[in-house]
């Protein structure tokens, strides 16, 4: 039942825009980082990486910082949950989704697997086009598999934790808006702890995603732990708030 609530969820979304976002997003940052490396790169970017000790790949980690990419996942973490809730809170749809005879958690868990996989395939866009842009660009060193696939895991993981908290705060409001403008709030104030070396950013699950690229020092073992607290217990939370909830 939960395979077909999910692929249900799924196909939700076609009336939506939701997977033209998590797609032209991480494109269109490629496309800018791809502008700024034809213009920087042999000039200023490469002898600035040579100079600090970074290779190429790291110097285009760095520049997509510009773009606030990591920075604003939870933003957009917040949105692919507020897609998955606005189809329900339109018409009463909730009503319609509770005559059947389905699990109340198993609703949750396929809505929040559901966002999941668009946040995969939001990553697995923007990874693609980080190591498309510096092929393009004749980065001499070779890809890191290694590297690459820490940062997605890293990047998804601390997304799943903020779409916990998101997940919640989408039920609580019915107004899947106020969802996403906290998103932003903290976002914000998140990545000026991050830019200014905060030590409280260590311990932000909105600042997680910042630290995938390796740039910063960190102890990812730490999130990592945080991480999966705030997801298992999250969640948990969330399933028995749902059941309890009375009013849609």
């Amino acid at each position: 039942m939960l395979k077909e609530l999910i692929i249900n969820d799924i196909f939700k979304q076609r009336r939506t825009k939701l997977i033209l976002m998590v797609v032209a997003i991480p494109i269109f940052i490629s496309f800018l980082l791809f502008a700024d490396l034809r213009i920087r790169y042999i000039s200023y970017l490469r002898p600035l990486a040579i100079k600090e000790g970074l290779t190429s790949w790291q110097m285009l980690m760095h520049e997509q910082n510009i773009v606030y990419f990591k920075q604003y996942l939870p933003i957009f973490g917040a949105m692919i949950i507020s897609s998955m809730f606005d189809n329900e809170y339109k018409n009463n749809a909730w009503t319609l989704s509770l005559i059947y005879p389905v699990k109340r958690r198993n609703i949750i868990i396929s809505k929040f697997i559901t966002s999941l996989l668009f946040m995969v395939v939001m990553l697995s866009v923007n990874v693609i086009g980080l190591i498309l842009v510096g092929k393009v660009s004749g980065f001499p060193e070779p890809v890191n598999v290694e590297y690459f696939a820490r940062m997605f895991g890293i990047q998804f993981i601390a997304s799943a934790a903020v779409m916990v908290i998101h997940l919640f705060i989408t039920l609580k409001n019915k107004n899947t808006l106020i969802s996403i403008g906290i998103a932003a709030i903290i976002s914000i104030v998140s990545s000026n702890l991050y830019f200014n070396k905060s030590i409280i950013s260590k311990y932000n699950p909105y600042s997680f995603a910042s630290y995938s690229d390796g740039l910063m020092p960190v102890n990812l073992n730490t999130i990592i732990i945080i991480e999966m607290v705030i997801i298992i217990v999250g969640l948990v939370f969330v399933i028995n708030y749902f059941n309890r909830k009375q009013y849609y």
